[in-house]
């Protein structure tokens, strides 16, 4: 077998600049227009509240109340909340490593160079994306704009054939959401509806490294456009606010239905529904007239229709908002924890989120540690 795999290596080294080529190309186009299964999180989440555990059904920031909970809008003080944009990139610690590993090899072209990136490319699974939502939100209204791409690429000693393989997963959401919400009962109870325009695709393939027929067609444009292919379609999320507000301390109850009644999507894509899912959440507080500690737990999709285990749809986090310009905040996020900070300076807002994501059915299958960096301006 030793001597098998070794063969099967110098095929590879001899088409290595062409593949590094293909790979670097597929990445690109995958983040831009592609999304891991659709998980019970919500499509678009905010830096901040991923670094508290994603636990945001009971407290969200900015364009995150459109889609976390859009009951969460009427709370908050003025008529107006939120107008800006924000974009964030999505970048694996593993990632960074095989960035460096690309540039050191880099105008080198010999068989040891060669044999050394394809055994980087075995042993270092790439992990990226981005982020990016306009939005503007008052006190009764809301909408945004919203992209996020994320694509894992990792690599298996041995396919199911017993060569080398690699495996291209990737996720997109696109589209638009709109939401209105109010007040009931003067404060106690709040309840709030998005209506979406969703364009959405999820590729899963893998590829044995030694297959130049099946590397070939996904350079061609009939191979890159049956992976990239994504289907659209429209949706309603609902959901309710039971909020009890004390002098020194709050307390809020949540639940929440994301694609009431299932979206169905249309398409040459694989992805054809979002099925319906139902989640709710507990929120207590602490506060005084600037600043507050919220604490949170979400169990997101009740019913377990997305087939994620109890790691993945239990969130728990604690959000700390100082001056209403400093916020810190930690979690429990995929079975693993999670942190980041925020710094709001009138127009500009900077927020760094480090987190894991369990890509397998188990904490510490195949775990991603990642950095997101938020970059927003807006008022």
């Amino acid at each position: 077998m030793k001597r098998t795999f070794l063969s099967h290596q110098r095929v590879l080294i001899r088409s290595s600049t062409r593949w590094r080529w293909g790979l670097l190309v597929l990445s690109c186009l995958v983040v831009g227009s592609v999304a891991f299964g659709r998980s019970s999180a919500p499509i678009y989440e905010d830096p901040f509240d991923v670094a508290g555990g994603g636990a945001s059904l009971t407290r969200a920031s900015q364009a995150g109340l459109l889609f976390s909970n859009p009951a969460l809008i009427p709370y908050g003080t003025g008529i107006h909340r939120w107008i800006g944009n924000e974009t964030s990139l999505i970048v694996g610690k593993d990632s960074v490593d095989f960035a460096k590993s690309l540039s050191s090899s880099s105008g080198q072209d010999t068989s040891a160079s060669s044999g050394e990136f394809i055994n980087t490319v075995l042993e270092t699974p790439i992990h990226a994306g981005v982020l990016n939502c306009f939005s503007y939100i008052n006190r009764f209204f809301g909408f945004g704009v919203f992209n996020r791409g994320e694509f894992d690429i990792a690599a298996k000693k041995y396919g199911d054939t017993g060569l080398p393989a690699l495996k291209f997963r990737a996720e997109s959401y696109q589209g638009l959401g709109v939401s209105v919400a109010s007040l009931v009962f003067g404060k106690m109870l709040s309840a709030g509806i998005t209506g979406k325009f969703i364009y959405a695709g999820e590729p899963d393939l893998t590829i044995e490294l030694t297959d130049q027929e099946a590397i070939a067609n996904l350079q061609s444009a009939s191979g890159l456009k049956s992976l990239t292919a994504m289907n659209a379609g429209y949706g309603v999320d609902a959901g309710l606010v039971f909020f009890r507000q004390g002098s020194r301390a709050d307390y809020r109850v949540a639940v929440k239905i994301d694609d009431f009644g299932g979206t169905k999507l249309s398409g040459t894509g694989d992805l054809k529904e979002l099925k319906q899912m139902y989640h709710v959440g507990l929120g207590y507080t602490l506060h005084n007239s600037l600043d507050s500690l919220h604490l949170s737990a979400d169990y997101r999709d009740v019913q377990s229709v997305s087939g994620d285990g109890l790691f993945k749809r239990v969130r728990m986090g604690a959000k700390l908002l100082l001056r209403q310009h400093l916020g810190v905040s930690a979690g429990y996020y995929d079975g693993w924890p999670s942190y980041g900070v925020e710094l709001d300076a009138w127009l500009v807002r900077l927020t760094a989120t480090y987190y894991t994501r369990e890509m397998g059915s188990k904490p510490g299958l195949e775990p991603r540690s990642v950095y997101l960096a938020g970059f927003a301006m807006g008022f």
